[in-house]
């Protein structure tokens, strides 16, 4: 393997995180469509604490990896966290959580994923699971794209969920592109909405740029259920 294409994967360890989450930052914050309609970050260095916060909730629980080139530069990380199939009744759901949330940019990006929530009902279509690891964020540096380092973060993650015994993971994709790599990676579709028809008092919460036009919820089913009577 030539220089430039080589990269290991590795779990992110507590003196990855700072590193990973300007990785994040530079490549996430700024790309992600929901992030760049509402003008969440115009620069890696703008302050978002709401958003700080979702992404290394779960980056320390051994369910997050990262790629790292030959010079120990983190140029991949994918981010996942173990959550209940359905929303804890306990007031920091999603709705709960958008009706307090101090960012009006923010609280956009929480109301189209309470929407989400609730309009996935995963609960009711698989109802013999209590629980699964949603890959929350997935960021690869734009000079490594295209080089497999998300299909080689999407297995390391895969074989840490079955370690665990947890047989669902979940993929919610704001863009285009990101539906498309579910799809290829053996994830289905569960959950598809057109971001102009969800609304609020009459009016698309947020409509990102082309192609970006459908929320959706992907999950891939890692082993088969086994139900004992």
């Amino acid at each position: 393997m030539s220089k430039e294409r080589a990269y290991t994967i590795s779990l992110i360890t507590e003196q990855d995180a700072v590193p990973v989450m300007k990785l994040v930052k530079r490549f996430f914050y700024l790309d992600e469509p929901l992030n760049r309609a509402v003008g969440l970050c115009t620069s890696e260095t703008d302050p978002c604490p709401e958003l700080d916060d979702y992404c290394t909730s779960s980056i320390l629980d051994g369910l997050s990896f990262k790629a790292t080139d030959v010079d120990g530069n983190i140029v991949g990380a994918m981010i996942s966290g173990e959550c209940p199939l359905k929303e804890d009744d306990n007031g920091n759901d999603l709705l709960s959580q958008a009706q307090r949330c101090p960012n009006p940019k923010f609280q956009k990006i929480l109301y189209i994923l309470a929407r989400r929530e609730s309009g996935a009902k995963l609960w009711e279509k698989f109802p013999h699971d209590e629980k699964l690891v949603e890959v929350k964020v997935a960021a690869t540096d734009t000079n490594w794209r295209k080089k497999g380092i998300m299909n080689a973060l999407t297995q390391e993650t895969e074989k840490a969920v079955k370690e665990r015994g947890i047989r669902l993971l979940r993929l919610d994709t704001s863009s285009a592109y990101s539906a498309m790599t579910a799809e290829r990676y053996g994830f289905t579709r569960y959950y598809k909405a057109l971001y102009k028809d969800i609304k609020m008092n009459g009016q698309p919460l947020i409509v990102p740029e082309p192609p970006h036009l459908y929320d959706c919820v992907y999950i891939k089913e890692l082993f088969p259920l086994s139900i004992t009577q």
